[in-house]
């Protein structure tokens, strides 16, 4: 009988609702921490014909990779950084997370997700490198502008005003933080930034809704408006094109319209309520047990 790895920390809300969901149907479950560093013992052989993997740990049977049934993959895993030197920490942190996503593309098993290097090495990517992407799947972005003149950034200000909305969204391009200027003093501090730097000015935008598409199947966040609903194809092929099986994104009315103001490839569990996590957990599950390869799906590269 096959075992289902989850690899992530083992107090995780989705590895454990993952986990409940497996075992309810019978399946055996083990949730790793990180697959390359104590207490597990990992060997990895590959060439140009064969790729084998033997996992174990003190006292326990070994666990070789045609015994993997499927992993779930909650993100790239971490060494305790405890008596460390930081040029060594870095150098390991760099050798284990390269080892670690080559191994998961080495398995023939089904794994959510399968993170292409770009996600895998950058995790909070801005939405911005993502609009190219969304747009050619049919989903709507939010306008930005993205200045270090300050003359158009009140002119923005100006058009918004004129549309009565009392300020502009500072988003910086690092950080999923939002500001929300308006005063003439945060107006100041915002054009000194602009010195130094573009700002990033997406347009304010009304409620929010989060989802996730898991494989072909949109769950949402309470009922969806029915211009959300109609959006589930373009969510379906995005979700397909970025080769993300688990996707949470973010609807809200923007200035032209409903639109996608926010991406999450490492889904947050407090997002959602208990009924709507039960049901994402069982559909990962039967993702895992039911699904095909989703290697196949996975870009080799950034969000295009």
């Amino acid at each position: 009988m096959g075992v289902y790895l989850l690899l992530g920390d083992p107090q995780d809300p989705w590895c454990l609702a993952v986990r409940c969901a497996l075992e309810a149907g019978h399946n055996e479950t083990l949730i790793i921490r990180n697959p390359f560093a104590d207490p597990a013992f990992f060997s990895w052989r590959l060439d140009n014909e064969q790729s084998t993997s033997r996992l174990s740990w003190t006292g326990e049977e070994p666990l070789t990779g045609d015994r993997i049934s499927g992993v779930f993959v909650r993100g790239p895993a971490w060494i305790d950084a405890a008596g460390w030197q930081p040029d060594d920490l870095a150098y390991m942190l760099a050798e284990t997370q390269a080892a670690f996503v080559a191994w998961l593309w080495s398995l023939d098993c089904p794994v959510v997700n399968r993170y292409p290097a770009a996600i895998w090495y950058q995790p909070r990517a801005p939405l911005l490198l993502w609009h190219p992407l969304l747009r050619r799947c049919g989903l709507p972005t939010l306008e930005t502008v993205i200045t270090n003149i300050p003359q158009r950034a009140r002119a923005l200000k100006r058009r918004l005003a004129g549309a009565g909305v009392a300020g502009v969204v500072y988003e910086p391009l690092t950080s999923p933080a939002r500001y929300l200027v308006t005063s003439d003093d945060e107006w100041e501090r915002l054009e000194t930034m602009q010195g130094y730097a573009p700002a990033c000015l997406p347009y304010p935008y009304g409620d929010v809704q989060c989802l996730c598409v898991i494989g072909d199947q949109v769950v949402w966040q309470g009922s969806p408006v029915a211009e959300a609903a109609r959006l589930e194809p373009a969510l379906i092929r995005f979700a397909s094109a970025a080769g993300l099986a688990f996707v949470e994104l973010t609807l809200a009315p923007g200035s032209k319209g409903l639109c996608v103001v926010a991406l999450e490839p490492f889904p947050r569990h407090d997002h959602f309520d208990d009924a709507t996590r039960q049901r994402i957990a069982a559909l990962l599950a039967d993702l895992l047990v039911a699904a095909p390869d989703h290697r196949k799906a996975m870009p080799p590269g950034s969000p295009q």
